[in-house]
């Protein structure tokens, strides 16, 4: 069996152009792919019949992590949209590494006006020290930020 990897994590919105400023402007993801999916194979993947969707995939700066962006267009997905408690069943939010959260904190604060709580993770959990943050995007997917004070972090068990 080959080994996984994380390949990239999907996000889909309502308002492409509203969540890629939330993507670039705060968290400095550049766009590797724009374009519309559609036809017999994007219908067969979905099961929905003439889907057609906008599609953003965003890399980090140097490469690691990519996010998908999905619009579905021509349909209505915020009857969609009342799953979003942290604590709901299934995925529920993904996490990005990062070097300073207080940077992309106040870019959050100043394009959107949301305040950005910085936690700091009890030893007992992270051996050398972790900072998190947990903020929602403009649809409501829950975006940790995690600042390690170590290269590897040391999960204790």
């Amino acid at each position: 069996m080959s080994a996984l990897r994380l390949d990239h994590v999907n996000v889909v919105v309502l308002d492409i152009q509203r969540s890629l400023a939330f993507y670039q402007g705060c968290l400095g993801m550049l766009p590797i792919m724009d374009r519309v999916l559609e036809g017999a194979w994007f219908e067969r993947l979905t099961g929905m019949t003439k889907a057609r969707a906008r599609c953003v995939i965003l890399q980090s700066p140097g490469g690691g992590c990519r996010i998908e962006l999905l619009q579905y267009l021509g349909r209505d997905s915020r009857s969609l949209a009342d799953n979003q408690l942290p604590a709901t069943p299934g995925l529920r939010h993904f996490a990005l590494r990062v070097d300073a959260i207080e940077p992309i904190a106040a870019a959050v604060l100043q394009r959107f006006g949301m305040a950005v709580e910085v936690i700091e993770v009890p030893a007992d959990i992270v051996r050398g020290g972790k900072r998190m943050a947990y903020l929602r995007d403009p649809d409501g997917a829950i975006v940790e930020l995690s600042q390690y004070a170590e290269a590897e972090p040391a999960f204790c068990g």
